[in-house]
């Protein structure tokens, strides 16, 4: 299970709602030296609906995953502006994957599941590459914007979806403020196809000295393909960031996407996906 601290628990548990924007812009704080490790858990089912092709008859099919990962951010540097060089690196992770099998011989269903986990041998084997190494450099200035990022196998473009913080702040203090930016789908979930999408935040309440954040991703754009929408999905991210402003620091996440994209592969097919995000600072 995920391990919150106190103060998280209770802010998600009972908060009361902000009267008006905060009272002092929210900022992060950053302290070259400084190590923030988090522990994220994320549960994800996908559910599709296509046709058979000689009957032509609906057969579902569906996949979970959960993913447990350890996650530590160094900080490298600070410059006189308040950008920070960070480096991430994973310091655990399991995954588990359960996905359709064969029929069996009383033709019932059968279910493969796959576990990689990196607090056994044989997967600390697998993961050996990535373990405890700098997987990804980003800098990040005082308002969570990233203004630079370079990763392992070269493709940082999600990061305009998911913000490193998962946060980033207007310059003045604001009940509620808006980012634009660009999903672009690479290979293999595309071909270069760029989609316009905006994440909006609202100052939604205050509890032990944490500001509790509101987020909501939605498509400015979505196309008008419905079989275009399954890879964008998983980006649309809704819930609640949790911040510490005394500190600066992200203190974590809850977030979910739970959306059914109709007749994706022709009529009478469906794509449903599900997933929930928690993401938690370790003290």
């Amino acid at each position: 299970m995920l391990r919150l601290t106190v103060g998280f628990v209770m802010v998600v548990l009972a908060a009361p709602a902000f009267a008006q924007a905060p009272a002092e812009p929210l900022r992060f704080k950053w302290q070259a030296g400084q190590v923030l490790n988090y522990t994220v858990e994320q549960v994800t089912t996908v559910q599709e609906t296509t046709l058979d092709e000689t009957t032509n008859k609906p057969v579902v099919g569906g996949t979970l995953t959960r993913l447990n990962l350890t996650k530590r951010w160094d900080v490298k540097a600070v410059d006189p502006a308040g950008i920070a060089t960070l480096e991430l690196s994973v310091a655990a992770m399991r995954q588990e994957l359960a996905r359709p099998g064969v029929i069996d011989k009383d033709g019932q269903p059968t279910v493969i599941k796959t576990i990689v986990d990196s607090a056994t041998p044989e997967g600390k084997q697998q993961l050996d590459a990535y373990l405890n190494k700098p997987v990804m450099t980003v800098k990040v200035d005082s308002l969570g914007r990233v203004i630079e990022a370079t990763a392992v196998g070269g493709n940082v473009e999600r990061l305009k979806a998911e913000l490193p913080f998962r946060l980033s702040f207007p310059e003045a203090a604001a009940a509620t403020w808006d980012r634009s930016f660009t999903i672009k789908l690479d290979p293999p979930l595309g071909t270069g196809e760029k989609y316009d999408a905006t994440q909006t935040y609202t100052a939604k309440a205050t509890q032990d000295g944490l500001a509790v954040l509101g987020v909501s991703t939605v498509l400015k754009n979505p196309p008008k393909d419905s079989a275009d929408l399954p890879p964008l999905v998983p980006m649309l991210w809704t819930g609640d960031v949790f911040f510490d402003p005394a500190a600066g620091r992200y203190v974590g996440a809850r977030l979910t996407v739970k959306t059914e994209v109709l007749n994706h592969q022709g009529e009478g097919t469906k794509f449903v996906y599900e997933s929930k995000y928690a993401e938690a600072l370790q003290k």
